[in-house]
């Protein structure tokens, strides 16, 4: 799987949660430590990628518990700088055990 695919000026990620690659196995112990996780992921494909988080367009957000959305919030905000990035969360079931969070990032690219 790739980590992110360009098509023009814009850079679409794919989905991003805390997995350790080696075991497949969730990192972290709670939502903010997950979420740190996969923030600190989305900013380096971003980086690499040659975008950035001033630069995100778009977040599609898996809860998979309902009582993590105001931490979300609040990492959101911390995250991606004015103007926000058009969003969308829902809450279910992720596919591996122990998961907390997963991001769907389309981002535009430097020019």
């Amino acid at each position: 799987m790739s980590d992110a695919i360009r098509w023009g000026d814009l850079l679409f990620l794919s989905g991003r949660a805390a997995v350790d690659p080696g075991s497949g196995e969730a990192r972290g112990d709670d939502f903010d430590a997950q979420c740190a996780i996969v923030l600190a992921d989305v900013g380096a494909v971003l980086e690499a990628a040659g975008s950035g988080f001033e630069l995100v367009l778009r977040v599609e957000c898996w809860l998979a518990d309902r009582a993590d959305f105001p931490a979300w919030n609040q990492a959101f905000k911390r995250a991606f700088p004015h103007p926000r990035p058009a969003r969308t969360t829902t809450i279910g079931q992720l596919p591996l055990p122990g998961l907390l969070v997963e991001l769907q990032i389309t981002a535009g690219i430097r020019s």
